[in-house]
């Protein structure tokens, strides 16, 4: 027996004899899915050269795909598919949106292979934003929204000329005179840089992450040496140069 079918057994065995695992529906899983994401996605911003941060991303990857085998059992349960039929539905759609690799179509880049990609999916669609999921948070649909436009040539030459956007969003913000109009302009700021981050070939949800995960180790500091008469500029450089040094 491999370790799949190990694993579908296990899955199976638990949807019998476990009491928690046997009360499991699609929908009270589905907390566990997205917590189980972001748990990986964390894993991932954390991830260097060690072989701790990979084992962790390994651990993290088996979380997640616990979730698809247990989603995979409780459809077979109702007799809708199971395991094999998602993976045979995925190998469908892999060749179906590579026609590059198992047709005679020759493609040169991996711009080229994107713009394949949502030629494809728009057989199915009017427009290739009609399969955005409109449930992801708002920084994913921009990030996705933003690569579906590249296709259709509607996007910025370089890094510089995002940047120079970005610039240019941020000075509209500055120069934004009531609270709605830099209501706009704030989204318009966000907007524009989730577009510099796909020119850097940087995930903004990792990125986010990391920064919020440097903010809090140098907030602590302060909060740790934090005294009536201290200078929070003061420990605040202590604690960015503590982290350089670590």
């Amino acid at each position: 027996m491999n370790e799949f079918d190990e694993l579908l057994e296990i899955v199976a065995k638990l949807r019998v004899e476990c009491p928690w695992d046997k009360e499991q529906t699609h929908e009270s899983l589905a907390k566990h899915l997205i917590e189980e994401s972001y748990e990986l996605l964390d894993a991932i911003s954390k991830l260097d050269t060690s072989t701790e941060s990979f084992e962790e991303l390994k651990n993290e990857l088996g979380d997640v795909l616990l979730q698809i085998f247990l989603h995979s059992k409780i459809a077979e349960e109702k007799k809708f598919f199971n395991m094999a039929d998602v993976m045979t539905n995925l190998r469908l759609k892999l060749i179906k949106r590579h026609p590059h690799i198992f047709e005679d179509i020759k493609l040169e880049s991996a711009e080229d292979v994107e713009k394949q990609w949502e030629k494809i999916k728009q057989q199915d669609n009017n427009s290739i934003f009609d399969d955005l999921n409109q449930n992801l948070p708002p920084v994913n649909i921009a990030f996705k929204a933003q690569r579906k436009a590249k296709s259709l040539k509607l996007t910025y030459p370089n890094y510089e000329a995002a940047l120079e956007d970005l610039i240019s969003e941020v000075n509209e913000l500055k120069e934004a005179d009531n609270l709605e109009d830099r209501k706009d302009e704030l989204g318009d700021v966000y907007f524009s840089l989730i577009n510099v981050s796909r020119y850097l070939d940087a995930d903004p949800e990792i990125q986010l992450k990391r920064s919020i995960d440097k903010f809090i180790t140098r907030a602590k500091y302060v909060e740790k040496n934090y005294k009536e008469d201290a200078d929070i500029n003061d420990l605040w450089q202590e604690a960015k140069n503590s982290q350089i040094e670590s």
